[in-house]
């Protein structure tokens, strides 16, 4: 396995796990401290009367991107230069 490879691997593992971290944040939305704050309606992916502020979008966004970009770079990782005669 090249080097390119190798940290495309890696980098996906981070990424995916940021972005699963971001699918199963709702998830606890039902707990009793939300509750308190954002209304007896919260529940599971349903908030009440509070907001999701602009981090939570921010960070699943990058987690996207960092994914496509890293794996658009490691595709040029392994290719080798070419060389120029000047």
């Amino acid at each position: 396995m090249q080097v390119g490879q190798q940290r495309e691997l890696k980098h996906d593992k981070k990424c995916l796990l940021i972005g699963s971290g971001c699918a199963l944040y709702p998830l606890g939305w039902d707990s009793e401290e939300v509750q308190q704050t954002c209304g007896n309606s919260s529940d599971q992916f349903k908030l009440g009367s509070c907001q999701i502020g602009w981090a939570y979008y921010c960070t699943g966004a990058g987690a996207a991107t960092a994914m496509l970009l890293c794996t658009w770079l490691s595709c040029f990782a392994g290719k080798k230069q070419k060389h120029y005669p000047y």
